[in-house]
């Protein structure tokens, strides 16, 4: 009898313990995003001359995320991203445009386009995701610094995006 008391009780604990950490999943349907990421060229991209001084680029970066607000969106990813940069060195402007994509432990993705204009805030929003993070939209504003780096021609950046989260329905 003492047997099945201590066997009704472990599953007791057990059965809350497994309900505890199915909620902890869960995402609530809109939050913040407050996220620090590293980026790294890979290979190094080489600026190709177009006329009147500017260079266009395309870029490839290996990144990797981890969200300071406590939710899923953008925390503990690896990613990738594609970007065509234009720059004009004489005027000190570069415009960047293109496309990232997160995957995180579950393999879930998350995907995010991004327009950085001169003298406008750079902004990436994610547009979508597969799994958990179907239909998850935020706009986020990115702030960039470079790192100086001790690998002869890598370059890397730490960077943070901020901004909030929701998800729409997607039919």
């Amino acid at each position: 009898m003492a047997n099945l008391h201590a066997n009704l009780a472990l599953l007791s604990v057990a059965s809350v313990l497994a309900t505890t950490s199915v909620q902890a999943q869960s995402m609530p349907p809109e939050g913040p995003v407050s996220v620090i990421f590293t980026a790294t060229p890979i290979p190094a991209p080489k600026p190709m001359a177009i006329g009147g001084g500017r260079e266009f680029a395309v870029m490839n970066q290996a990144m990797a995320a981890s969200n300071e607000a406590g939710n899923p969106v953008l925390n503990n990813m690896g990613g990738r991203c594609q970007l065509s940069r234009l720059t004009d060195p004489s005027a000190k402007t570069a415009e960047i445009h293109g496309f990232c994509t997160y995957v995180d432990k579950d393999g879930d993705q998350l995907f995010e386009q991004c327009d950085w204009m001169p003298a406008s805030p750079n902004n990436c929003n994610i547009t979508g995701g597969t799994g958990k993070f179907e239909g998850l939209q935020a706009a986020l504003v990115v702030t960039i610094d470079p790192l100086k780096s001790n690998f002869d021609g890598i370059s890397q950046v730490i960077g943070h995006k901020k901004g909030t989260y929701k998800f729409v329905k997607t039919n």
